[in-house]
């Protein structure tokens, strides 16, 4: 798989140009480096994590990650929308959540594509 996409200052899905830094107890306005799939899950399964990167800025990275928590939940058996993300992988089975793993790789490269697009799942 790819190492990463987009330079550190642009957004992948949005276009903007970020100049500002990171700067502790400050509003984070800049870009966030994205892990397809999602880190989070490797984590959980205890697997080593292996994937691409997206340059994203925060609002973009914000609005991913919300159809990343609605595709876990679809996966689920969960009967209600959960917020946590480790808690919803808890009421998981191990296949649902690597169908669920697959689900979002896949998404998330079409998502990041089409950038016109602003309409989600």
């Amino acid at each position: 798989m790819s190492d990463c996409f987009g330079e550190e200052n642009i957004c992948v899905r949005c276009n903007r140009i970020f100049t500002d830094k990171w700067i502790v107890n400050k509003t984070y306005k800049g870009i966030d480096r994205h892990h397809n799939p999602p880190e989070f899950i490797s984590n959980f399964l205890k697997e080593s994590w292996s994937g691409e990167f997206y340059y994203l800025c925060r609002d973009c990275h914000v609005e991913l990650h919300r159809e990343i928590k609605k595709i876990l939940h679809k996966n689920s058996n969960s009967l209600k929308f959960i917020n946590s993300d480790d808690w919803l992988l808890k009421k998981m089975t191990i296949n649902q959540i690597k169908k669920a793993k697959d689900e979002i790789y896949l998404f998330t490269k079409k998502w990041v594509e089409d950038k016109d697009d602003t309409t989600t799942t």
